[in-house]
């Protein structure tokens, strides 16, 4: 990760206002909302036929990756927010031929997203929202191994929920549509958090991504908008104070087509302002 980037990620966290209300589901108050820096670490020994969602095989190729990645919402008022999703990473792909081991490193920004969310029904129960996304093709594509797509896409989203003294459930689903034209990506979150004590949460999450693609032979560089996932995840939460809590989570990449299979651990903050 580069010392610009590490800056960035810093004075972002850092200047993050404290006044105002906690978030709400979605939609924050004006001058209030969430911010998560999180680190994950990724390591994938086996991969997933490209053209097959089954069970993972050996490859000729192993990868791992260091991510740096902030997420966050920030409320505007009249049902309004700003959501973003900022990214960079450290990673490394590993091929064999004839047993002869090649390393290759890539690291900087990866794709970025930032997008306009619309609350609803903003109700202590229920809550629903639809957001407008921007995917930014920020990362390099034509590194080796490749930090982004290369292409511009936009993903509409619909997010409902329900919360209750035991914890809440949340789904979020919609298209990712490439603006060139190549692939349409249907993708949904499921997360869930269960209150185990006054500080202590337990978390689950499925996240699942299936591709659709034109039969038009795909450009250079597009080959990075076509895979399938499914990856569930479990971790906990830890409630320091009613702004501060960081959590852990464990995630298995349980089958999919196109990408390296592993598991990954992601550790960061959710900070409430």
């Amino acid at each position: 990760m580069s010392s610009r980037l590490r800056l960035v990620l810093l004075a972002a966290t850092l200047t993050t206002s404290w006044r105002g209300a906690l978030a709400d589901p979605w939609v924050p108050a004006a001058g209030s909302g969430e911010v998560k820096p999180m680190i994950r670490l990724f390591e994938g020994n086996r991969a997933f036929p490209a053209g097959g969602f089954t069970t993972s095989t050996v490859p000729a190729s192993s990868a791992t990756m260091t991510q740096y990645r902030l997420t966050g919402i920030q409320g505007l008022g009249d049902g309004l927010s700003i959501e973003y999703d900022v990214r960079g990473a450290r990673l490394r792909n590993q091929t064999n031929v004839n047993h002869i081991p090649t390393p290759h490193v890539s690291a900087g920004l990866q794709d970025e997203e930032i997008g306009v969310n619309y609350g609803l029904t903003q109700q202590p129960s229920f809550a629903d929202s639809v957001e407008l996304n921007m995917i930014i093709p920020a990362g390099r594509s034509k590194a080796v191994p490749a930090l982004g797509t290369g292409r511009w896409a936009t993903e509409p989203d619909f997010q409902a929920g329900f919360a209750g003294g035991w914890g809440d459930i949340t789904l979020t689903t919609g298209p990712r549509v490439f603006l060139d034209g190549n692939a349409t990506q249907v993708r949904a979150t499921l997360d869930l958090s269960v209150r185990l004590t006054h500080r202590l949460s337990l978390l689950g999450e499925v996240f699942a991504v299936k591709t659709f693609r034109q039969s038009a032979k795909l450009p250079p560089g597009a080959q990075g908008e076509i895979y399938n996932l499914i990856r569930p995840a479990v971790g906990v939460s830890w409630r320091i104070t009613p702004r501060l809590r960081p959590f852990l989570l464990y995630e298995v990449n349980l089958a999919g087509a196109g990408l390296h299979a592993g598991s990954q651990i992601e550790f960061g903050l959710a900070l409430h302002y």
